[in-house]
C-alpha cells in the first residue's frame, strides 16, 4: 500500500507539473485550456509505465511524442469534419501501433507513443478557437506532447534521486519466444486485427446510433481489447470496466448537483479523483474504471441535459463498447485462456528449473531470480479471470483447473526465492504440476501462442 501511495504521489506531481506549465501558455495566448488537459492526459499515460530507456529509445520518444500529438490533434479535427474518415484513420493507426510492438524494443516504444496521444484525444477533444489560425493550434499540440514528456522525465528523475521510486529498466521478456508456425499469424498481428474489429464495431454503432456519445463506446472498446490476454481476460476486463463505470456514474450523478465556488475548485476535484484512481488502480482495475468514468464525465460536462438520462446513456455506451471488444477477442483469431495459463506456467517452471540446477554463488544467479520475479508478475496478471471462473463455476477436479496451476506455481516461485529452500521438495512439486498440465494435453496445443505480456500492456489514459 505504501509503495502504491508513493507511486500515486509521483504520478500526480508529474500531471500537475505538465498541466500547470501548459495552462500558463494557454493563458498567455488567450486560448481555451484544453491543450493543458491534453498534456495532463498524456502524462497520465506516460506515468502508467515509466521506463529507463537507452539513449536512442529516449531520443525516439522525445522526437516522436510531440509530432504524434500534432497528428492526433489533426485526427481529432477530422472527427468534426469527416467523422467516418477520422474513425478509419484512428482505427488503422491504433492497429499499426500494436503491430509495431513485435519488432523490437524501439519499435515497441514508437507503438506506445503513437497510441497514447490518440487515446488522449478521445478523452480531451481540443477546442481551440479558429480565429487564432491554424499555426497556434498546431504549436499548442506539439507543446502539449513536449511538456508531457519533459514533466514525466523530470519528475521521475527527481523521484529516483530522492529514493521515492526505484529505477526501472525497460521490460525484459522472461519467456523464450516461439516463432509462428507455418501459416500462423504473429501474435501482434492477431491482436491488431482484434483491435481493428473492436474499434470498427464501436465506431459504427456509436456514430450511427448514438452519435453524441460515440467516444465513450470507442474508449471502452480500446481499453478492454488492449492487452487482453485470452478470451477470459477480455470478459473480466469488460466486467471490471462496466462495474467501475456504474460506480463512477452514480458518484457523477451526485457531483452534478454540487455547487463549486470557482473553476479552481472544480479542477481540484478532478485532480483529486485522478490521484485516488491512480492509487487504487494498483489494487483493482475496477476502482480505476470508476474514477476514470467520473473524470471523463466531469471533463465533458452535462451539456445542459438532465443528468440521469445522460449518465444512463453513457453507461449503455460503455456496455456496448465492452461487448464490441469481447466479441472481437472471441471470434477474431481467439486465444483460449487455458492455453495462456499453460504457456505461462510452463515458462515459469522452465525458469524455476534453471534456478534449482544453478548455484547461489553463480554470477548468473541474480539474473535467474529476477526472471522468476518476471514470471510471477505475468502469472499475477492472468490470475484474476481464472480465479473468478473457479469461484463462480467451481471445478470437478481442482487439480485440473487453471487457477490451481497458477496458485501452485506462485507457491513454488515464492519458495525458490527463500534462501536455503528445499530443492528436493520443490523439484517434486514441479513434477507434480507438470503432470497436471500434461493430463490436459500439451502446452498451448490449442489456441495458439499467447501474447507477450510486455507487448500487450494497455496504453490506457483512462
Amino acid at each position: 500500500m505504501i509503495r502504491a501511495l508513493r507511486s500515486a504521489v509521483v504520478a500526480i506531481a508529474a500531471v500537475l507539473a505538465s498541466f500547470g506549465a501548459m495552462y500558463v501558455i494557454c493563458v498567455r495566448l488567450d486560448v481555451n485550456p484544453s491543450p493543458a488537459i491534453l498534456a495532463a492526459a498524456l502524462t497520465v499515460g506516460l506515468m502508467r509505465r515509466p521506463e529507463r530507456l537507452d539513449s536512442r529509445s529516449l531520443l525516439v520518444k522525445l522526437l516522436a511524442l510531440p509530432l504524434v500529438a500534432l497528428a492526433a490533434g489533426l485526427v481529432g479535427f477530422t472527427f468534426r469534419t469527416a467523422p467516418f474518415l477520422g474513425a478509419t484513420i484512428f482505427s488503422c493507426v491504433i492497429a499499426l501501433s500494436i503491430v509495431l510492438r513485435g519488432y523490437g524494443e524501439r519499435a515497441k516504444v514508437i507503438g506506445r507513443t503513437i497510441a497514447l496521444p490518440l487515446m488522449a484525444i478521445l478523452v480531451v477533444p481540443l477546442r481551440i478557437d479558429d480565429s487564432h489560425g491554424g499555426l497556434i493550434p498546431a504549436l499548442l499540440m506539439i507543446a502539449a506532447g513536449a511538456i508531457a514528456f519533459a514533466s514525466t522525465t523530470a519528475v521521475w528523475w527527481l523521484a529516483e534521486r530522492a529514493g521515492i521510486e526505484k529505477a526501472r529498466q525497460a521490460p525484459r521478456d522472461a519467456r523464450t519466444r516461439r516463432a509462428p508456425r507455418a501459416g500462423e499469424l504473429p501474435v501482434t498481428t492477431r491482436m491488431a486485427l482484434q483491435m481493428l474489429v473492436a474499434l470498427g464495431l464501436a465506431f459504427a454503432i456509436g456514430m450511427l446510433l448514438i452519435p453524441a456519445h460515440w467516444s465513450w463506446m470507442v474508449l471502452t472498446a480500446f481499453i478492454v481489447c488492449s492487452g487482453a490476454v485470452g478470451r477470459g481476460d477480455a470478459i473480466y476486463k469488460g466486467l471490471s470496466r462496466l462495474a467501475g463505470a456504474i460506480g463512477g456514474t452514480l458518484v457523477a450523478a451526485i457531483v452534478a448537483y454540487a455547487q463549486f465556488p470557482n473553476p479552481g475548485a472544480y479542477a481540484a476535484l478532478v485532480f483529486f479523483v485522478l490521484f485516488v484512481g491512480i492509487f487504487l488502480r494498483q489494487i483493482n482495475y475496477a476502482y480505476w474504471a470508476a474514477c476514470a468514468t467520473l473524470i471523463f464525465a466531469l471533463l465533458q460536462g452535462w451539456e445542459g441535459t438532465s443528468v440521469g438520462p445522460l449518465l444512463a446513456i453513457r453507461v449503455l455506451c460503455i456496455a456496448i463498447g465492452a461487448l464490441c471488444a469481447v466479441a472481437a477477442t472471441w471470434f477474431i483469431y481467439p486465444i483460449r485462456t487455458e492455453a495462456v495459463v499453460r504457456r505461462r506456467v510452463a515458462d515459469a517452471l522452465t525458469a524455476l528449473r534453471e534456478v534449482i540446477a544453478g548455484h547461489p554463488d553463480d554470477p548468473e544467479h541474480p539474473e535467474r531470480l529476477a526472471a522468476l520475479d518476471g514470471h510471477a508478475a505475468e502469472l499475477r496478471r492472468i490470475a484474476p479471470p481464472v480465479r473468478l471462473h473457479r469461484a463462480v463455476f467451481g471445478a470437478k477436479d481442482s487439480g485440473e483447473h487453471p487457477a490451481t496451476w497458477i496458485d501452485l506455481s506462485h507457491a513454488l516461485l515464492l519458495q525458490a526465492r527463500t534462501p536455503g529452500f528445499d530443492r528436493v521438495h520443490v523439484g517434486a512439486e514441479m513434477r507434480r504440476l507438470r503432470a497436471m498440465l500434461q493430463g490436459r494435453g500439451a502446452v498451448c496445443a490449442r489456441g495458439g501462442e499467447p501474447p507477450s505480456m510486455h507487448s500487450s500492456e494497455p496504453n490506457d489514459t483512462v
